[in-house]
């Protein structure tokens, strides 16, 4: 976080600047020595605005409404609800900031509530219900808190999930009434009707919001005591916003900062020779950030002295404008800016809505649905841990783990993408297929995830979904390569589909549950034929075979639950010394791992004598709690059981802890 200091010296390394430059030298845009680093072009950015009627809409005058704060009452100096906020969202190219900035809210409003750690609304959907539901502003993109609000409270929403964000306006190509212009069809506004699906889906409400007194006090006694952020409205001015539409210069220092000061004379008078409005949601506010104000031209504004005529006090805003551009350097993050107090407290309206009551459908455990809402679904929520569908067996039956941990990088905004490739060089037919994968990347939305099977079939996982979130830590199951083969070469392609952000193919894994005529075991190839983790002398198939006499089983437990160390890479390591002799027929490997964030842990096992290390849990599972599970890793099968074996398991991420509270090695041994 900028401190105090920091800003001073901002503010004085502009005041000397301005002292040893002539008026004419002046260039707000060129990098100060504390705030340099990455600039972005607001003319690189087609940021949209909306309409200022319907956003101003029935808004009450500043006047008749209370304010919320005491005479008395002292506010700190700096204050922000930055810790409830849910990722930063692009609106693309339509006019929909309002819609953003109260999906926002109700995002932060749930998370403040507390039971869902994770949550994600759909603005889509939000967009459909204010113009055919509720019936506000059905002829324009642009619509307002208290609509928006009105339908969420009366109607709900889902989440994007269910109804996915379309960042690009309709025309033409989508229905020949989208010709662009004024007062076309509400349907080109909307994208036409949800699917049906997405109206069947669960909605989430609010309860119903209000309008708040716009001062600085006002706004500050109702954040202080509410812990949220509020909604505010307002007229757009372009030089304000450093916004390309601008015709007076604007300032790329400024808009990488995300400042937005009081508009100057100039600045009113040429923006509203083409109104327009927009929507951000406050989060914060800074008594002591001051920035230089700028005229038309964009030169600093001088006092009689020949000192910086600056601005200070700002609301920390949320925009919705994506993170490639306004607010890259802004201290809380991309997407973030600093909005003038002036400014909001002359021209906004503010409106803003109570934390919500929280009550979880019951969640079926075997039916493929997150009934409840949680983001969790079926085995992976908590409340199905004692459903007979989840508890665990002594291993998987007809089941077959095929993985590959070669890290890759995605190449940014390019077609071709990263293919990774997986072998299976054993026979069998697919009965399901789970397929996980782990890529880094910090704008999920520009991803997509196509699975290959050996006889080009494809089916793409994950198609721009998840839009500026984080990551995607997800196991699939797709339907189309029921039926078959398993043999060959297995690809997943990644390919990123837009600039700027850049990722990671870390691992991915196959799980196969073989469908139709399940072939023999083989008692002498080392592989487990028939999918039942028993591999050759251990598969009772074989049993009556000479070959396979003397084999017998070796169990080894380690039940001294220890803390896992968080967001440590090297881990907690165990061991489990086995003294015995024999070769490993085969081997399971289990876990009772409690961590409340699965996708963080990787497990590992090595034999010491050998070297050899196999990756039995790599980040899979997002959000689910903890760690159960049993594994049947061939790659032991054959070598000397003789020897230290070693379970490492470590969390690569900070905040959610866990503990390792036993663990086990069951081995099957040919002497």
């Amino acid at each position: 976080m900028t401190s105090p200091l920091r800003r001073r010296i901002f503010a004085l390394s502009t005041i000397l600047a301005s002292l040893l430059l002539v008026s004419a030298c002046a260039d707000p845009d060129e990098a100060d020595p504390v705030t340099q680093g990455d600039l972005a072009d607001p003319f690189d950015s087609d940021a949209p605005v909306q309409s200022l009627d319907a956003l101003l809409d029935g808004a009450p005058s500043n006047d008749t409404l209370p304010s919320e704060s005491k005479t008395d009452q002292v506010f700190p100096a700096k204050f922000d609800v930055r810790d409830n906020q849910s990722p930063v969202k692009s609106q693309g190219s339509r006019g929909v900031c309002s819609i953003f900035s109260t999906v926002g809210l109700m995002e932060s409003l749930y998370l403040t509530e507390g039971t869902l750690s994770e949550v994600d609304f759909s603005e889509q959907y939000l967009q459909w219900s204010v113009k055919t539901q509720v019936g506000s502003f059905p002829n324009t993109s642009g619509s307002n808190a208290q609509s928006n609000l009105d339908a969420i409270t009366r109607f709900g929403v889902v989440t994007e999930e269910a109804y996915p964000y379309r960042s690009s306006p309709w025309g033409t190509s989508d229905d020949a009434r989208c010709t662009g212009g004024d007062d076309q069809p509400t349907i080109c506004y909307t994208q036409g009707d949800p699917p049906e699906s997405a109206k069947q889906a669960k909605k989430w409400k609010l309860p119903r919001g209000r309008y708040v007194n716009s001062s600085v006090r006002s706004i500050k006694a109702y954040m202080q005591e509410k812990k949220t952020g509020v909604i505010a409205g307002m007229t757009f001015y372009y030089q304000s916003w450093n916004h390309r539409g601008s015709s007076l210069k604007v300032n790329s220092n400024y808009w990488s900062e995300g400042y937005v000061l009081y508009p100057n004379a100039d600045d009113k008078t040429e923006s509203l020779k083409k109104r327009a409005g927009h929507s951000i949601l406050i989060v914060g506010w800074d008594d002591n950030l001051e920035v230089p104000r700028v005229d038309k031209d964009g030169n600093v504004i001088k006092d009689a002295a020949g000192n910086p005529v600056v601005e200070k006090g700002f609301f920390l805003i949320k925009n919705s404008w994506g993170t490639s551009g306004f607010g890259i350097r802004n201290e809380f993050g991309a997407g973030y800016g600093w909005l003038s107090y002036k400014y909001v407290e002359e021209e906004a309206s503010i409106y803003s809505a109570g934390v919500p009551t929280v009550e979880l459908d019951p969640e079926i455990c075997d039916d493929g649905v997150d009934n409840n809402g949680d983001r969790k679904v079926d085995c992976e929520d908590s409340l199905c841990a004692s459903a007979p569908a989840c508890k665990e067996d002594d291993g998987p039956t007809n089941g077959l783990r095929f993985q590959s941990a070669a890290s890759a990088a995605i190449p940014d905004n390019d077609a071709t993408g990263v293919t990774s490739t997986i072998a299976v060089d054993q026979s069998g037919t697919v009965g399901t297929v789970r397929v996980s994968v782990d890529i880094t990347h910090p704008y999920r939305g520009d991803l997509v995830v196509t699975l290959v099977a050996p006889d080009g079939t494809e089916s793409v996982l994950s198609n721009k979904e998840g839009g500026g979130d984080d990551n995607i830590t997800a196991t699939f199951s797709p339907e189309v390569f029921a039926g078959k083969s398993i043999q060959g070469e297995w690809k997943l392609k990644v390919v990123d589909t837009a600039r700027d952000d850049a990722g990671t193919l870390n691992s991915w894994s196959l799980d196969f549950v073989l469908g139709g005529e399940i072939p023999a075991e083989i008692c002498d190839d080392g592989v487990d034929n028939d999918a039942n983790g028993k591999t050759d002398c251990a598969d009772a198939a074989c049993e009556a075979l000479p070959a396979c006499a003397g084999v017998g089983s070796l169990e080894y437990s380690d039940a001294a639950a220890t803390a896992i160390p968080d967001n440590s890479p090297a881990g907690l390591v165990r061991e489990i010394v086995v003294s015995e002799t024999g070769t490993i027929a085969s081997l399971l490997v289990g876990v009772d791992i409690a961590h409340t964030y699965r996708g963080d842990l990787v497990v590992k096992l090595t034999h010491a004598e050998t070297g050899k290390e196999v990756v039995l849990h790599n980040k899979t599972g997002g959000n689910a709690d903890n760690l159960i599970e049993t594994w049947s890793p061939a790659e032991f099968n054959g070598q000397q059981v003789t020897g230290t074996w070693r379970l490492t398991v470590s969390d690569n991420g900070a905040q959610d802890t866990g503990t390792l509270n036993s663990w086990e090695l069951i081995f099957d041994v040919q002497q």
